[in-house]
C-alpha cells in the first residue's frame, strides 16, 4: 500500500517508513505518537497514534521501517491516517534514497544557476555573488538541498529548483520594469534563500538545525554573503543593498523579514519569491488530489483549492 492508495474512513494497512516522530500531549494529557510515513515512492502522511503504550513510544524510532495498521481520517481538511497498531518491519528501506527529489536533473539546475551569474554586468556584484556560489558549502548543497521542511520544493533538489523559477520569473519581471536594476534583481534572486543550507538538515525527513531555529535563514544567509564581502572588493553602498534584498525578501516582519523591502528591486524580489512559493505548492496539491481522486486539502497548500475537471475527469 501507498500513501496515494490513502482514503478517508477507509483501512491502512502496509509498510512504510517513519520519516518523523514526535510525542505530544492531548489536552487531557494523554501521550500520543506524531509521525509522518513515507512509502517507497518517496510520497508521506502524517499520521497520529492516540492512546498509545509506553512500549510502542519507546520502539518507533525515525528512519526505521514498520508494519502499520490504521484508518484514513480526514481532520480541517487533510488527510491523516489514525493508527491502530505498529511494529518493526523486516524490510530494510535505505530513509535517504527516499527522500522526495526534484524532477529537474541537478546538472540542469546548476547551469541554469550559472547562466543567470555569467548575465550579471555589474562587475563587482557578480564577483560577490561568485563568491558565495562558489564557496565550499554552497557548492557542496545547492542542487541537492529542499527549499523547506515542508510546503514549497520540499525535496531533494528543490532550493535550486525554486531559484530557477524565481530566476525565469525575475527574467520577465525586469523586461516589463526595465527601471529595475536587472543585476540587483538576479543577484537577489542567487542570495536570497542561501541561509537554507545552513538552516534546514537533511536525514531520514527534512528539518532544522538547532541554529536554523535560533537565527533562522536570513541571518545565515547574510553571514554568507558577508564572508565573500571580506575577499571581494565591492562599494560599500552595492554590499548594503545586497544585504536589504536577503534581509527583506520575507516582506514584512509579521512573516520573518529583518527589514521591510526598501528598494524597488528589493519589492519584486518579494513578490517573485511569493509567485514561486505559493504557486508550486498548489500545483502539487491539485496533482495529489486528481491522483487520489478524492479532494482535501493537501499537505503543502495553507488554503482549500478547487481541482477542476480536466479533459472530463472528475478531481
Amino acid at each position: 500500500m501507498n500513501v496515494a492508495d490513502v482514503r478517508s474512513e477507509e483501512p491502512v494497512s502496509g509498510t512504510f517508513l517513519v520519516a518523523a516522530v514526535e510525542v505530544r500531549t492531548t489536552r487531557n494529557g494523554d501521550a500520543y505518537l506524531r509521525m509522518t510515513l513515507r512509502d517507497q515512492l518517496g510520497e508521506s502522511i502524517e499520521a497520529l497514534f492516540f492512546r498509545v503504550s509506553e512500549a510502542v513510544i519507546a520502539a518507533v524510532e525515525a528512519g526505521q521501517t514498520y508494519e502499520v495498521e490504521g484508518q484514513g481520517d480526514e481532520w480541517r481538511g487533510h488527510l491523516n491516517v489514525k493508527l491502530s497498531g505498529i511494529v518493526r518491519s523486516t524490510e530494510t528501506w535505505d530513509s535517504t534514497a527516499l527522500l522526495p527529489r526534484s524532477d529537474v536533473p541537478p546538472d540542469q539546475s546548476r547551469e541554469s544557476i550559472d547562466a543567470a551569474l555569467a548575465s550579471i554586468g555589474h562587475p563587482a556584484i557578480r564577483a560577490v555573488v561568485s563568491a558565495v556560489l562558489r564557496s565550499d558549502l554552497v557548492a557542496e548543497r545547492l542542487t541537492v538541498w529542499p527549499a523547506a521542511k515542508i510546503r514549497h520544493h520540499a525535496w531533494v533538489g528543490g532550493l535550486a529548483e525554486h531559484m530557477v523559477e524565481m530566476l525565469s520569473l525575475a527574467a520577465r519581471v525586469a523586461e516589463i520594469y526595465p527601471d529595475l536594476d536587472r543585476d540587483l534583481l538576479v543577484a537577489g534572486v542567487l542570495l536570497h534563500d542561501l541561509g537554507k543550507l545552513l538552516e534546514l538538515e537533511v536525514s531520514a525527513d527534512f528539518g532544522y538545525t538547532s541554529e536554523g531555529n535560533l537565527e533562522g535563514h536570513m541571518a545565515q544567509g547574510v553571514r554568507l554573503l558577508d564572508q565573500a564581502l571580506k575577499d571581494v572588493e565591492c562599494p560599500a553602498e552595492t554590499a548594503m543593498l545586497l544585504r536589504h534584498l536577503v534581509l527583506s525578501h520575507q516582506g514584512t516582519r509579521e512573516f520573518g523579514a529583518v527589514v521591510e523591502p526598501q528598494i524597488p528591486e528589493a519589492i519584486a524580489l518579494h513578490y517573485i519569491d511569493q509567485l514561486s512559493s505559493q504557486i508550486r505548492p498548489a500545483i502539487e496539491d491539485v496533482r495529489k488530489t486528481r491522483a487520489r481522486g478524492t479532494f482535501f486539502r493537501g499537505p503543502t497548500s495553507m488554503r482549500h483549492l478547487y481541482a477542476p475537471e480536466v479533459d472530463g475527469t472528475s478531481a
